[in-house]
């Protein structure tokens, strides 16, 4: 497992076919709600999704961007999905239901606009 990280870590890239790149978006929208499930419990729901969505885009995106020659608007787009997986568990948890259908929507435009733009 820690060998497949590194090589996600080391291998920035956006998929060019629209399966591979929807299947993307959706596995960082889940590492977000992975991620904050976890700080959820020492941080509490809200804090961990800002926690969550603050420490990916700096020091995963970050870390790509300057070591390893990731594009920026790349890692935005994944830096917004693993947003959008954070706000539907800290959703979930504090019983939020609109925000967690915002971020659903949101994801669901962000994947819609990618689809478009691959085809």
């Amino acid at each position: 497992m820690l060998d497949l990280i590194r090589d996600m870590l080391t291998s920035p890239g956006s998929p060019a076919d629209t399966y591979g790149w929807g299947a993307a978006l959706l596995a960082h929208a889940f590492i977000g709600v992975i991620l904050t499930a976890l700080i959820r419990w020492i941080a509490g729901a809200w804090r961990g999704a800002t926690i969550t969505t603050g420490g990916y885009l700096l020091l995963w995106e970050g870390a790509q961007v300057a070591f390893f020659g990731g594009g920026i608007p790349d890692g935005l787009v994944d830096a917004a999905a693993v947003a959008c997986g954070a706000v539907v568990a800290a959703g979930a948890w504090r019983n939020r239901g609109g925000a967690a259908a915002a971020a659903l929507a949101l994801l669901a435009v962000i994947g819609i606009a990618g689809v478009r733009n691959r085809r």
